[in-house]
């Protein structure tokens, strides 16, 4: 790595953390202007989240999905195709998970056999499901964003229909399935905490897309797809092909954290609705920059801006839309290419004119 590309990756992260601190700060003042206790409400929300072991262990929990849709969303945000079909992979996921695992439920698998399998349920239903808009970006140039916006709706639709009809357990007073088998529900972990297993799920898929994007021929095709399309193209590599595989793959681990928050958090499938996971892991991939490796760090912070949010609207006086303006102020400031590239433009330029001076004066010395 030149000293060029030092600056460049040091200046992003700088930008990042500046970005976070921005709308952190701004979280604090909101806080302290809308607030009649300010003090208390700061102390909630800088300190809540930690405040006790259940909520160290929702913290966790929040994060486990948004890490995983964050992984299925850098696939589509490495290759430039925002497919937004993700909100509604993670729904239907769960939904063909709980419809096969009720379906296997005479034959009395045990977890070892059952558990795998509806990852792999999920993991195809993932991939069939992103294929749709993908195709049809591919074969009659349909926008991919309005495709996939669309086909959310249909899900949703769709995955009450099966709730309503094929699953529903007429001896409760709520809408909600019949009881998945226990060998289909992952154990919680970590004693009072209550982590759910899922996080080794987590961490697994976040070696996996770490080692896919860095590691292998096929990653290094995305990023360069994504970076510079036309030197792509010139350089013989099929570009529409790689946009097409990247967008299945991510469709994979969309379906992959459908099951994992299914079998790890709920015993029954109960929404009616798209439960916004797809857009929380769009979020976290633009604070990760589309770099695997960051998902995490991206996922606990927004589950910790979550769960401090949640903290001081069940204890003090602050509605819940103030998660949704944070949240917006970090987007603007992590996605906007401009915000402070003109000191990382500053600081790369006086480092040239530095190099240019010592090789002028080597040259005058020689």
């Amino acid at each position: 790595m030149n000293k060029t590309q030092k600056i460049e990756v040091g200046m992003e992260l700088l930008r990042i953390l500046a970005g976070l601190a921005i709308a952190y700060a701004t979280a604090l003042i909101i806080l302290f202007s809308i607030s009649a206790e300010p003090v208390k409400i700061i102390q909630l929300f800088v300190f809540g989240p930690f405040s006790s072991a259940r909520r160290i262990g929702s913290l966790i929990n929040l994060a486990i999905p948004f890490t995983i849709c964050g992984l299925a969303m850098c696939f589509m945000y490495a290759v430039n195709k925002f497919n937004l079909v993700v909100e509604g992979i993670f729904m239907i996921s769960a939904c063909m998970v709980t419809w096969a695992s009720l379906s296997l439920a005479p034959a009395n698998l045990s977890s070892g056999v059952m558990v795998p399998l509806m990852y792999v349920v999920a993991i195809a239903t993932g991939t069939l499901v992103a294929f749709i808009p993908a195709i049809l970006d591919r074969q009659f140039k349909a926008n991919v964003v309005v495709v996939s916006l669309m086909l959310n709706s249909i899900i949703g639709f769709f995955c009450t229909w099966v709730l309503r009809y094929k699953m529903k357990d007429s001896t409760i007073s709520f809408i909600g399935s019949k009881e998945i088998p226990e060998s289909a529900q992952m154990a919680s972990i970590f004693g009072k905490f209550r982590i759910q297993s899922g996080l080794v799920v987590a961490l697994l898929c976040l070696v996996l897309v770490s080692v896919l994007f860095y590691k292998t021929p096929f990653g290094w095709k995305m990023r360069m797809v994504g970076t510079n399309p036309n030197f792509s193209k010139a350089v013989g590599l099929s570009v529409v092909s790689v946009s097409f595989g990247a967008q299945l793959l991510g469709g994979a681990v969309a379906g992959v954290a459908g099951a994992t928050e299914m079998m790890g958090n709920y015993t029954r499938f109960q929404w009616t609705a798209t439960t916004g996971h797809g857009f929380d892991g769009l979020l976290v991939a633009v604070l990760a920059r589309r770099n695997p490796v960051l998902v995490p760090i991206a996922a606990l912070f927004l589950a910790y801006i979550r769960i401090g949010a949640d903290v001081v609207n069940t204890t003090g006086d602050i509605p819940t839309e103030f998660v949704t303006v944070i949240q917006g102020i970090i987007i603007l400031l992590v996605a906007a290419e401009s915000f402070m590239a003109g000191t990382k433009n500053r600081i790369i330029f006086k480092e040239a004119e530095k190099d240019l001076k010592a090789k002028e004066a080597a040259k005058a010395t020689a």
